[in-house]
């Protein structure tokens, strides 16, 4: 991390908040599939208590935005970390009374709580550093979330092993409070200085009016568009690793591949604003499509263990320049009176796409099998990549992080 990043203590709040509650979210998940186990015994059920979190979460998602785009960034990121702690209290109830019904509750709160708390982190994380350390404001944000996703899944597995359900959750709960502690130590600049911000902030807002700038802006049609690729891709991650394994018959393949992919995008971030650097962020997102295609071919040859982890491996470097790069990308090009909306936007997109990813990669998976439906995927990711680059060289696109100094467009 940057000098000048580790000073902003802002900032490094931030991102141990960012840390404790990706993790806090992983190990809820683990916990509560190890309450299932013994209470839901179809697979189905599972799948749709779990979905139900992230069909409410798509719901709220518009109203989340109109909250970070109109109210202080702070009380926000506040409530919802208060709201956040009633989680694992009612599971304190699922589990005195069995129940799965009260589960589902927390289930619902975990999600709304994250519904409302990412995208205004996203939203706030331009006004806490400089336009020009804004790529590697992401890199880091990012990395921060990979670690949390990889030491969420990984302390939980061990916790709910060697601890009963009541003595995680309270863990979890302790760990929420910390969180709560941290954002009361936020200093998140007010977005709106001018009198005229001060007479928007009374006017009614509406999600829509976001809409109009995206169809305007060819760099944030680009960007989404891509990123929509890639989240087919991810949206299906897990069934695909299980498939991998079971094809191999080996089951700890699945554990080599969540360790390398992770461990990839760890390094590869590190590098992510020095290569970068200031160059044009569409066509360098966009070129970076090619890579992902090359590990989606990679992958096709499932039944070779080198070629499954190298291709991981490939994915990973890839998605840690990648999705910074977008990020950055977003906060650069859309105004600030409206990312709070927008990033909320591309939550909902997110989780309506990782829902039709999920359901594709199955039907797929039955279908057509692993290695034509892998290889079909790095078509249509290489056709996407080349139509976009065509777009942005059309349409002279170019969007680059600002230097030292400058200030954001929006």
């Amino acid at each position: 991390m940057n000098p000048s990043l580790l000073r902003n203590r802002t900032f490094v709040y931030m991102m141990i908040g960012e840390a404790i509650q990706g993790a806090g979210l992983w190990t809820s998940i683990i916990a509560n599939l190890q309450f299932m186990q013994s209470h839901v015994p179809s697979d189905l059920g599972k799948s749709l208590i779990l979905m139900c979190g992230l069909f409410l979460g798509v719901l709220i998602s518009p109203q989340a935005g109109v909250w970070a785009d109109r109210y202080d960034k702070k009380k926000i990121l506040l409530l919802s970390g208060l709201f956040r702690c009633l989680a694992p209290l009612t599971m304190f109830a699922a589990l005195h009374y069995e129940s799965v019904a009260i589960m589902l509750l927390s289930v619902v709160i975990m999600q709304l709580a994250a519904t409302v708390y990412m995208p205004t982190v996203q939203a706030a994380l331009p006004s806490v550093v400089a336009a020009s350390e804004l790529l590697k404001a992401n890199s880091v944000n990012f990395n921060v979330m990979t670690l949390a996703r990889i030491g969420g899944t990984a302390v939980a597995g061990i916790l709910v092993s060697v601890m009963n359900l009541y003595t995680v959750y309270a863990l979890s709960l302790v760990f929420y409070m910390i969180l709560v502690v941290l954002i009361t130590q936020l200093k998140i600049p007010s977005a709106a200085t001018a009198s005229s911000g001060n007479v928007r902030n009374k006017e009614k807002i509406r999600f829509t009016e976001l809409f109009p700038l995206i169809r305007q802006e060819p760099s944030i049609l680009i960007a989404l568009l891509n990123s929509g690729v890639i989240t087919l891709f991810l949206g299906g991650f897990n069934l695909l690793v299980l498939k991998f394994s079971e094809i191999q018959n080996k089951p700890e393949l699945m554990g080599w591949i969540y360790s390398l992919e992770g461990t990839s995008i760890l390094v590869a971030g590190l590098f992510a604003k020095r290569l970068i650097g200031k160059r044009n962020l569409v066509t360098s997102s966009t070129l970076f499509m090619v890579l992902f295609a090359i590990a989606f071919a990679g992958m096709s040859f499932s039944e070779s263990s080198y070629a499954v982890l190298g291709s991981f491996v490939i994915f990973g470097c890839a998605v840690a320049f990648f999705f910074p790069m977008i990020s950055t990308l977003f906060q650069i090009k859309v105004p600030g009176d409206v990312q709070g909306r927008f990033f909320s936007f591309r939550g909902m997109l997110d989780r309506v796409m990782f829902q039709v990813a999920l359901l594709a990669t199955g039907a797929c998976l039955d279908w057509l099998g692993i290695s034509p439906y892998l290889v079909s995927l790095a078509v249509l990711t290489l056709l996407s990549g080349f139509l976009t680059l065509l777009i942005a060289k059309r349409k002279a696109v170019d969007v680059r992080q600002p230097r030292s100094g400058e200030a954001l467009e929006g």
